[in-house]
């Protein structure tokens, strides 16, 4: 399946290019804003290897079939949120969809922002976000 997308492309390193875009549409600092992105993608999607894009696995795979095929609740995109967590949480001016990797990010910004505290410079989000700290285990958030 294709996204059509011009922000679908998977690796580390396209990674953190589309992590310092979203870093400066969300105004947060790179320096901890990066990293944290990067982690998260890593965990939840391996990169965005499209093997990996949709979790069909997770207690969100249920609901009646969605346009791109999948569940309606399944969690997609790079840091795979949720749809009602994207929709909720989108940045106004990007993508309207989780498969593009800049508009998924800048969602999981204002989510963890708003969720678990993170403030604006992004100072404390592998500290408030366990899935973003490379140092600790991966956990769900």
């Amino acid at each position: 399946m294709t996204y059509d997308d011009p922000h679908d492309e998977a690796g580390l390193e396209a990674m953190r290019r589309y992590a310092l875009k979203a870093c400066e549409l969300t105004d947060m600092d790179p320096a901890y804003g990066v990293p944290a992105l990067v982690t998260i993608t890593r965990r939840e999607s391996a990169y965005n290897d499209p093997r990996w894009r949709v979790n069909l696995n997770d207690v969100n795979a249920r609901g009646r079939t969605a346009p791109d095929g999948h569940p309606q609740n399944c969690s997609r995109g790079a840091t795979q949120c949720i749809p009602s967590t994207f929709a909720a949480y989108h940045q106004a001016g990007t993508a309207t969809t989780p498969y593009d990797v800049v508009a998924d990010m800048c969602a999981t910004v204002n989510y963890v922002r708003d969720r678990y505290h993170v403030n604006p410079s992004g100072s404390n989000f592998a500290a408030r976000v366990q899935q973003a700290d490379p140092h600790r285990r991966p956990h769900g958030y």
